[in-house]
């Protein structure tokens, strides 16, 4: 199981207790995903990104919710890769 995650470069320059918003998810669960195809719209501070798929594979699990809070490094959802 591969755990998708923020990218770690917005959240550089900011103080630790800043947290990132989920805006949208673009996928459901069991939706399958190419690599690097984005699956979420999210927010740290002003800046907005996509959270890019880190492998191709299954949507297995959405950790955090669309309107939900998440810190640096947090697990955003789960991905059974292809094998």
């Amino acid at each position: 199981m591969i755990e998708i995650r923020p990218p770690d470069e917005v959240f550089v320059d900011v103080d630790e207790s800043v947290e990132g918003l989920l805006e949208a998810w673009l996928v459901e669960e069991h939706d399958r995903v190419a690599t690097d195809q984005p699956v979420a719209d999210a927010v740290v501070i002003k800046t907005s990104f996509q959270v890019l798929a880190p492998s191709a594979g299954t949507i297995a699990e959405i950790v955090v919710a669309k309107g939900d809070t998440f810190p640096a490094g947090a697990v955003l959802a789960r991905l059974e890769a292809d094998r």
